[in-house]
């Protein structure tokens, strides 16, 4: 999960993808078994592992995003949405 690609502008398709191959490498998991709409709970991540999920996605797109966001979107595509139209707007306003 090492890529400082600072791309803002990825969809929200290629985010659900990073994330599930993101959670899959965290849980041991294949990318084919984690179902996107499943909470991240039920996916055995705890909040240490969801909050670095977040920071990764920092990372990965160069904006600010809030620690505690997946528990208001607690699925990888309930986030990828999010953060999809999150950095839309964040490069929009700059």
């Amino acid at each position: 999960m090492n890529a400082k690609m600072h791309n803002p502008q990825w969809s929200a398709d290629q985010l659900e993808d990073w994330l599930t191959a993101s959670v899959a490498k965290l849980t041991g998991m294949q990318p084919d078994d984690i179902d996107p709409e499943a909470p991240f709970s039920s996916l055995d991540l705890d909040s240490v592992n969801v909050v670095d999920l977040v920071v990764s996605l920092e990372d990965l797109l160069g904006i600010e995003i809030e620690s505690t966001i997946a528990w208001d979107y607690p699925t990888v595509r309930l986030l990828s949405g999010y953060i999809a139209t999150l950095a839309e707007q964040t490069v929009a306003a700059k």
